[in-house]
């Protein structure tokens, strides 16, 4: 008896993570491909050392590129940073549709910004 609970119990535990799986499968597929079409500029967010601003592209539902409108850059340091931050960033939220990506180690306060106007401009495009 008790083996016969412990296999049912298996059982449910499996079919609880598959739904659980198909739903985000099925979430993630919706919202990379539920966009409007358009260019959708995100809030001006605060960076520390200056303030980050871009514009989402989207193009058939899916994010197919970001303008950088704004970004720290009056000083060598915040031009360099950038300069490798915001390229890296680009790339990975376009590649995840998202503007959940990782943050870039020596660059947390653009990256951080870059996360928030990115996500405004996705938002608005009715993610």
């Amino acid at each position: 008896m008790k083996n016969r609970i412990r296999k049912l119990a298996a059982g449910a535990a499996a079919c609880v993570a598959l739904g659980v799986a198909a739903s985000a499968y099925t979430q993630a597929r919706t919202a990379a491909y539920g966009l409007a079409d358009g260019k959708f500029t995100g809030r001006r967010e605060y960076a520390y050392y200056g303030f980050v601003r871009v514009e989402a592209l989207v193009n058939g539902g899916r994010l197919s590129g970001i303008r950088i409108l704004e970004y720290p850059h009056d000083n060598g340091t915040s031009r360099y940073i950038n300069s490798v931050a915001l390229p890296y960033l680009t790339q990975e939220a376009v590649s995840a549709q998202s503007d959940r990506v990782d943050i870039v180690s020596g660059a947390t306060f653009t990256s951080v910004a870059f996360q928030k106007s990115l996500g405004d401009a996705l938002r608005r495009a009715g993610k």
